[in-house]
């Protein structure tokens, strides 16, 4: 947490979770994440973004489970702490020179 709220930059308003076609069926049940979503919100408030790797699936498909895992946790109330609802990108996992960070 230290080093999130040392971020001056006024450009700063996404933070983005980078994940793999395998991770969205554990999403909704990562109670840690997004608690500690939560408390990074509190220190420096963020528009937070999705970004999905699609490696195998067609895109559709993974794209639908990921916005129904998005759904779910909306539903349980843990992203309530957000000004507006998350954002959803993909890039495609055969993309020349993408490197995940």
């Amino acid at each position: 947490m230290e080093v999130f709220s040392t971020i001056t930059s006024p450009v700063f308003s996404e933070f983005v979770i980078f994940l793999s076609e395998e991770e969205i069926v554990d999403l909704p049940s990562d109670i840690t994440l997004f608690e500690t979503l939560r408390t990074m919100n509190g220190v420096r408030p963020f528009k937070l973004v999705f970004l999905l790797n699609l490696w195998c699936s067609p895109p559709k498909e993974a794209l639908k489970e990921l916005m129904e895992a998005i759904d779910l946790v909306n539903t349980e109330g843990l992203l309530d702490f957000l000004g507006s609802p998350p954002t959803i990108r993909s890039v495609p996992g055969d993309t020349p020179g993408w490197e995940p960070t």
